[in-house]
């Protein structure tokens, strides 16, 4: 056996930096996970989906006329395959109180490619969004640990249909509002979709992250999933009714 070294005492600093703002400001911001990506891939995935929309393109084919990355493409090929993406151009409004629709959006954050398949159900009466499937594939390059990487992936797209569906930090003039878990609802776990994972090994790159960039193109899926459904584009999270 090794040799065991204690710690009688540990001290850790860390120093408080102000951001600097050319206004007071009266919120202070912290940690969250990967936010400038995931608003950048909403905007641009929702953008190229309403693209195809308009010339009457099936979605996926249209991405890959003009991507150009043989990673990307791989993993888009990868997550419509698991979830058997039939092709057919967007929107398409069922008739009745509810309706269906599947949305896919693709990112590349810090090297690592994913593509996600989202599927919802949308009750019309009452506006409700129900995500029931999430597909993500990815390429983290050499994966050192799957299970570990599937893990990590899982906590992402829960995360992100919380983010998608029901997280907002409110405030006025005098602070935060959103104090507790009634006021910052997330995601029960009635409402976790189900989720397939694929991932892509490739021993002949380097280990890349794996603790973000699942969840980029979470929100963006989704929406282009409600478009699909009801002809409706959502510009803004969360899509509460």
């Amino acid at each position: 056996g090794g040799q065991i070294y204690p710690f009688d005492n540990q001290k850790v600093v860390a120093a408080s930096i102000p951001w600097v703002w050319p206004d007071p400001m009266p919120l202070r911001t912290s940690n969250l996970r990967a936010p400038g990506d995931v608003a950048r891939c909403f905007a641009s995935e929702s953008a190229i989906d309403e693209i195809a929309s308009s010339i009457r393109v099936d979605p996926v084919e249209f991405r890959l006329r003009y991507l150009t990355e043989k990673r990307i493409i791989d993993v888009l090929h990868a997550a419509t395959k698991k979830a058997q993406w039939k092709p057919r151009t967007s929107p398409a409004p069922a008739a009745g109180a509810k309706a269906s629709g599947r949305g896919v959006a693709v990112a590349n954050r810090d090297e690592t490619m994913t593509a996600a398949i989202a599927e919802v159900e949308v009750d019309k009466t009452s506006g409700k969004i129900t995500v029931q499937r999430i597909t993500l594939a990815q390429d983290c390059g050499l994966i050192v640990n799957p299970d570990g990487v599937k893990n990590q992936i899982e906590g992402n797209v829960i995360q992100g249909v919380s983010r998608t569906l029901l997280e907002e930090v409110k405030f006025d003039a005098t602070g935060i509002k959103s104090l507790d878990w009634l006021s910052y609802p997330i995601l029960h776990f009635p409402d976790v979709p189900e989720i397939d994972v694929v991932l892509i090994n490739r021993p002949d790159l380097p280990p890349n992250g794996s603790g973000e960039p699942s969840l980029v193109p979470v929100p963006a899926a989704i929406a282009n999933a409600v478009f699909d459904a009801v002809g409706v584009r959502l510009r803004e999270v969360p899509m509460t009714p």
